[in-house]
């Protein structure tokens, strides 16, 4: 008897040595959380391969969610899209409202010794058919306090149909 209950004891550490080295290097959620308060302000694109655009981050909803507001002007129209990040229990999530119709809903991982916040597709509403794009990857990378930069990947025909890179600098 007393063999097993060391068993069950080794057995236990080791479940739980297993489940801390699976989450050493992660950050969590709300660490990832207050990463993109940080972000609060104006920012401008800087050389990118696309046209000039903005980024407005503000605080929303007493403090619990970050609102993006992304503007540009593209053959004389104007692009707006919006994403709402926020807390899930201890997940952050996004929810992107695109210019293509629909919203999809990401779910994010941080890793914060390499500074870069990675969001997965976990839903979207008002996607028309299989193969209509949506936006289903993004990443965030934290240069230093006044750059970032962002990697969307959009989908069309079930397929990675392009990646936007873009560095954006603080400008207030």
């Amino acid at each position: 008897m007393k063999g097993l209950k060391n068993i069950f004891v080794v057995l236990a550490l080791g479940l739980g040595l297993t489940a801390a080295s699976a989450n050493a290097g992660t950050g969590s959620g709300a660490e990832a959380f207050e990463k993109l308060k940080s972000l609060v302000g104006h920012w401008e694109t800087g050389k990118t391969n696309m046209d000039k655009a903005t980024l407005d981050l503000e605080l929303t909803s007493g403090g619990t969610a970050v609102l993006e507001k992304f503007h540009m002007v593209q053959d004389g129209k104007p692009v707006e899209m919006t994403t709402l990040y926020y807390l899930d229990g201890d997940q952050i999530k996004l929810t992107h409202y695109c210019m293509a119709g629909n919203q999809p809903t990401m779910k994010g991982t941080y890793a914060p010794e390499a500074k870069t916040l990675t969001f997965e597709l976990v839903s979207i509403s008002n996607l028309k058919n299989a193969d209509a794009g949506y936006m289903h990857h993004a990443t965030y990378t934290f240069l230093d306090n006044d750059h970032f930069k962002t990697t969307w990947t959009f989908r069309k025909d079930q397929k990675d149909a392009f990646t936007e890179d873009v560095v954006y600098v603080r400008t207030k």
